[in-house]
C-alpha cells in the first residue's frame, strides 16, 4: 500500500497550474478589466435610475409604442377616440436611449393615460359621461323652468350642471408628465 497516490497528485498539480495562470490573467488584464468593471456598472445603475425614476429623463430616456400590446389595444381604442375625442396616449414604454446608455437596454411601461393639462382632465372624462350630452342652452332652460314650476332650486341650472367635471380636486403637481 503507497502513501502516494499518483492520480490525486496530478490533478492538484494540475490545479495549482490552471489557478497560477487564471491569476497571472487576470492581474495582467487588471488594467483592462477594472476600468471596464467600473464602467459597466455605472451604466447600470444609470440605466436602472433612469428607468425607474419618477419624471421621465428626457436626455437619457425616450418613449416608444411599439410593442405588441399597444398594436393590439390599439385596434380596440382606436374606433373609440375617434367616437370619442380621449386622446389616450400610445407611445408609453420608456426606453434607455442607446446612445447615452449602449450596454443595458431597459424598458418600463408607464401609464401614460393621466391628463397632462387641465383641459385634458376635464375634456377627457366629460367626453365617457353620458350626461354631458346634456349639458346645453336647451337643458339649462328646461331646467329654469322645472325649477320656477317646482319651486325647486336644485332644478336649476346653476345647481344641476349635467356632465360637470371639478378640475380643483387634482393636485397641480400630478398634471406632469411622468
Amino acid at each position: 500500500m503507497s502513501l502516494f497516490n499518483k492520480e490525486k497528485g496530478q490533478g492538484a498539480a494540475e490545479f495549482l497550474l490552471g489557478l497560477t495562470l487564471l491569476v497571472v490573467v487576470t492581474v495582467s488584464f487588471k488594467d483592462v478589466l477594472l476600468p471596464a468593471e467600473n464602467t459597466q456598472t455605472k451604466y447600470l445603475k444609470l440605466s436602472r435610475q433612469v428607468t425607474w425614476e419618477k419624471l421621465r429623463d428626457i436626455e437619457n430616456t425616450k418613449l416608444s409604442g411599439s410593442y405588441r400590446l399597444n398594436d393590439d389595444l390599439g385596434r380596440v381604442f382606436g374606433p373609440i377616440d375617434r367616437l370619442l375625442p380621449v386622446n389616450l396616449e400610445s407611445d408609453n414604454l420608456r426606453v434607455t436611449d442607446p446612445t447615452k446608455i449602449p450596454t443595458f437596454n431597459m424598458v418600463r411601461l408607464t401609464d401614460s393615460w393621466e391628463a397632462r393639462s387641465e383641459s385634458d382632465l376635464i375634456s377627457r372624462p366629460a367626453s365617457l359621461v353620458v350626461n354631458s350630452v346634456l349639458s346645453g342652452e336647451v337643458t339649462e332652460i328646461i331646467q329654469d323652468g322645472l325649477g320656477r314650476i317646482f319651486l325647486a332650486e336644485e332644478l336649476e341650472s346653476d345647481s344641476l350642471i349635467f356632465g360637470h367635471i371639478d378640475s380643483d380636486v387634482v393636485p397641480e403637481n400630478a398634471l406632469t408628465e411622468r
